[in-house]
């Protein structure tokens, strides 16, 4: 696993005082540790941290330590810089410290890391980074809190189905998370509204799952999934001015939102209705460029070429969509565009 790099007051300790460390300074830094150890079970916070600062002098690589000095910094907004900085320096610490403990040791940090994002909105980054952290966890490593974490990173990212997955997985290894049991039962009631909205489109019932997706959006305004399926549905039941307004909040609600390139497209199948095929065929392109085999985007790319008579470039989108998804609808348009490309060569005058 690897941390973004900084320079911190801990990685200078660790230079400075690592070399010349006693076993009296080890053996001292443990005991003031477990006093600090003591303190955190009795709420005494700021004894606490005073007592991990302390150990952390007395013996720059440990760990545990400085570990528990970063989840206390982490508790308040106005020391998150100083438990990244520890966290940062944790590959370091690792690497010096050697031994059995050192993947255990940036496991730990590493979740440390992702929940301080989380706590401090960089949600994002946290997805990133606990992806990383999970892929590379050593045996035996708690994963539990590390998908309760990863969990609610897609929480505050909107990404609901996947926080519950996350959560399951959680419970699964721990059933006594009770932090994951907590966030799972929290996610299932906001989507009580939206899961009802998927039912009622299924069914065919357009109006009630506009309803229950409005009621899915009162509760979380950027619960982006709910609005990107609201905006469908108003297209599909004939109002595109209202679909084209929740597609585009649902496109800005976050610029990293996985499924973006299908927001895309249904805002071109939108612009189509509208008579605004220029702005459409923008629309269809970042689908593409996002999700290169997108079959049903490179489909309407061709469909707006044809109309404008650019046969050769329309064929190109044709068959992409083709190779993706060979449905019957873009081999016909195939047909069209070759068709329409040999009867204009046919009538072109001779050179």
């Amino acid at each position: 696993m690897r941390f973004p790099t900084s320079v911190s007051f801990f990685l200078l300790l660790c230079a400075l005082l690592a070399p010349g460390l006693s076993h009296a300074g080890a053996e001292e830094a443990d005991r003031i540790y477990s006093v600090g150890r003591e303190r955190v079970a009795s709420g005494n916070y700021r004894q606490a941290e005073q007592a991990f600062a302390q150990a952390v002098v007395e013996n720059p690589l440990h760990g545990e330590a400085l570990l528990q000095l970063a989840s206390l910094y982490s508790r308040n907004i106005l020391t998150y810089g100083k438990a990244e900085d520890i966290l940062l320096s944790m590959p370091e610490v690792a690497a010096k410290i050697g031994g059995k403990g050192r993947d255990d040791l940036l496991f730990r940090a590493g979740v440390s890391m992702g929940k301080m994002y989380v706590k401090s909105g960089r949600s994002a980054q946290a997805v990133t980074l606990l992806r990383n952290v999970i892929s590379s966890a050593p045996p035996g490593a708690p994963l539990d809190e590390a998908y309760a974490t990863f969990g609610l990173a897609y929480y505050y990212e909107r990404l609901y189905d996947d926080a519950i997955f996350e959560m399951r997985k959680a419970i699964k290894i721990n059933p006594n998370n009770t932090d994951a049991k907590f966030n799972l039962k929290t996610i299932r009631s906001r989507l009580e509204h939206f899961q009802a909205g998927k039912l009622f489109s299924r069914l065919g019932d357009r109006r009630r799952a506009v309803v229950e997706y409005r009621k899915a959006i009162d509760l979380d305004p950027r619960f982006i999934e709910a609005r990107h399926r609201l905006g469908v549905e108003l297209y599909l039941a004939g109002n595109a001015p209202e679909a084209l307004k929740e597609l585009r909040r649902a496109s800005l609600v976050t610029a990293e939102y996985r499924k973006a390139y299908e927001i895309h497209y249904a805002e071109g199948m939108v612009l189509l209705r509208l008579d605004r095929t220029g702005e459409a065929m923008g629309r269809f392109e970042q689908t593409v460029q996002a999700r290169p085999a997108f079959a049903p985007a490179h489909n309407e790319i061709g469909k707006i070429l044809l109309e404008r008579e650019e046969y050769d470039t329309a064929i190109d989108h044709f068959v992409k969509a083709i190779g993706s998804d060979p449905k019957a609808e873009y081999a016909r348009g195939l047909q069209v565009a070759m068709s329409r490309k040999a009867k204009k060569q046919a009538d072109a005058p001779p050179k």
